[in-house]
């Protein structure tokens, strides 16, 4: 339990004594300045109408009253604010236990219901591209965060394997396939077709592996059979690509095993005979706004083919009926009426409301010298995600890509991210790292078997550099319960400064034993954290720079 949790208790069970009072919640914080406190709370301030008295004299009463003996001194400020300041013993007793905890500090139990976390899902039609990295990175670092806070996550790539878009995919490998033959592949719309040097490389290995077999200008069948070459390859690439990122998955999900199923037309059926889908003008419709939609969706065209509802309903029961409590979709910010209309769509087949959430990840834009970057010389259109990697490199393109929130739309500055100095942020919590590893070469002492630290003064960089230890399960536990992944960095780089502060005024390697075991404790702790932090975003933690 962490001090915020503990002191909490504590405060709650204080006012109870006092007052009578029973508080649902304590909320308690590090003050920005360090002569406020280790902690403060408002709670007088915040329930003044609760106990329906002077906020400073409520809180006199609470600071003079607590009993919590790792508090040190409790001091009341301003109008009613309560400033705490933690004991040396018990400073000294959770960077015991932290160092005990190595690697697993931070991380919870798993309990509850399990989350299936569905991303990145990008058709096979191509190469993956910067926006679907930020995606990954996104994705795959909220699945560690939320399995450090205490859940069961199971990872899913949904990809589409048919419609239009592999048609025209087939379409774009058979006009190149046909001219490597110096034959040609007639196409109503030539200036639909895919772009890009990728094109020509799977038209190349088409030819090289099967010659001319499929060779038939206008035949449906030998353009399937090219189409299902074409996606094959795509996906081989993706899938190369997301390995080369860091980024895994428990399952690949094609929409073509929902049709072989026959889970599609059973959606549609038992829509229809929960009354929920009617016919009008040659068409098949879901009455989705008796469930919370803006209008109806058609589930059926008149030409009897299922719209993109039918599969994905198909698809996000079969989540529900695989036993997940909760369902998250990591989709782009231009899906953002996509979560209703799906939504209705379950309830109306008897999936709870709450069952299904998402989260919106906006744009990314690559920045040089100042000029967006949008030329790529092997997509055509758009730069990909591994001429990214090629440039900046898996650790510098997994932080970047998390180091701001995926609400907001970033600008990803090369110019930064290959820049070698502490100006670069990913260099900057490396080297941290690297530097406490330097240490204890230097000392002759393994960090994992340092397991505690003497008691004796601490001086105010070693306090706030502790503080900053202990504040880690926390930020864990609300970037988890948020689904964000950007304060991780951004707590890895004020750890990162709150050590090279600590460095800058304190030799670790002293004459003096007992206060060199307490410093090497306090870096062998920085280290630990360090690494654990840098791991939930797939980087590495360097032992050397």
């Amino acid at each position: 339990m962490s001090f915020e949790e503990r002191l909490s208790a504590c405060l709650r069970e204080t006012i109870r004594e006092a007052y009578g009072i029973e508080l649902d919640g304590v909320h308690v914080e590090r003050p920005n300045d360090a002569g406020h406190g280790d902690l403060a709370t408002n709670l007088a301030l915040a329930n003044a109408k609760v106990f329906k008295r002077n906020p400073r004299e409520v809180a006199e009463t609470v600071a003079g009253a607590l009993r919590a003996p790792f508090v040190e001194r409790a001091e009341v400020a301003g109008p009613g604010f309560i400033n705490f300041w933690f004991s040396p013993e018990a400073l000294h007793e959770e960077l015991g236990a932290l160092l005990e905890r190595g690697e697993l500090y931070g991380r919870r139990e798993v309990s509850g219901e399990p989350v299936l976390l569905e991303y990145v899902s990008a058709n096979p039609t191509g190469p993956m591209h910067v926006a679907h990295g930020r995606h990954a990175a996104y994705g795959d670092s909220l699945a560690l965060i939320l399995e450090a806070s205490g859940r069961a996550v199971w990872r899913e790539y949904y990809f589409n394997d048919g419609g239009n878009q592999i048609r025209l995919l087939a379409e774009s490998v058979a006009v190149r396939y046909a001219e490597l033959l110096d034959a040609e592949w007639p196409v109503s719309d030539p200036d639909a077709l895919y772009r890009g040097s990728y094109v020509a490389e799977i038209a190349r290995e088409l030819a090289r592996e099967h010659g001319g077999r499929y060779l038939e200008p206008g035949s449906e069948e030998a353009l399937g059979e090219i189409g299902e070459f074409s996606k094959e390859r795509c996906m081989a690439d993706i899938k190369e690509t997301l390995a080369r990122a860091r980024v895994r998955f428990d399952r690949y999900f094609n929409e073509k095993s929902l049709y072989d199923s026959g889970a599609v037309g059973e959606v549609v059926e038992e829509l229809k005979s929960r009354g929920h889908a009617y016919e009008q003008e040659g068409a098949l419709w879901l009455a989705s706004s008796e469930f919370g939609d803006d209008k109806d969706r058609v589930l059926v065209k008149g030409d009897g083919s299922y719209t993109y509802m039918a599969p994905d309903l198909a698809y996000h029961r079969d989540k529900w009926q695989r036993g997940f409590g909760t369902a998250v979709d990591v989709l782009g910010a231009d899906h953002a009426g996509y979560p209703p209309r799906i939504r209705a769509g379950l309830v109306a087949l008897g999936v709870p409301e709450d069952f299904l959430d998402v989260e919106l990840v906006r744009l990314v834009k690559l920045f040089r010298e100042g000029e967006q970057v949008k030329v790529s010389k092997r997509a055509g259109t758009f730069v990909t995600f591994d001429e990214l990697i090629d440039e900046v490199g898996e650790d510098v393109a997994r932080y970047f890509y998390v180091r701001s929130s995926h609400r907001n739309e970033m600008n990803f500055d090369l110019d930064l991210a290959i820049e070698q100095s502490d100006e670069n942020p990913v260099f900057y919590v490396q080297y941290a790292h690297a530097r406490i590893a330097s240490i204890f070469r230097r000392a002759g002492v393994e960090p994992g078997s340092v397991k505690s630290a003497p008691p004796g003064d601490i001086a105010p960089e070693e306090r706030a550099l502790l503080l900053e230890l202990l504040d880690f399960p926390r930020i864990v536990a609300n970037a988890a319960a948020k689904r964000e992944v950007h304060p991780v960095p951004t707590y890895l780089e004020t750890l990162a400064t709150r050590f090279h502060q600590f460095y800058t005024v304190h030799r670790v390697l002293v004459d003096d034993a007992a206060v060199q075991e307490r410093r090497l404790a306090l870096s062998a702790a920085t280290k630990n954290v360090l690494a654990i932090g840098l791991d939930l975003l797939g980087v590495e933690a360097p032992e050397k720079m």
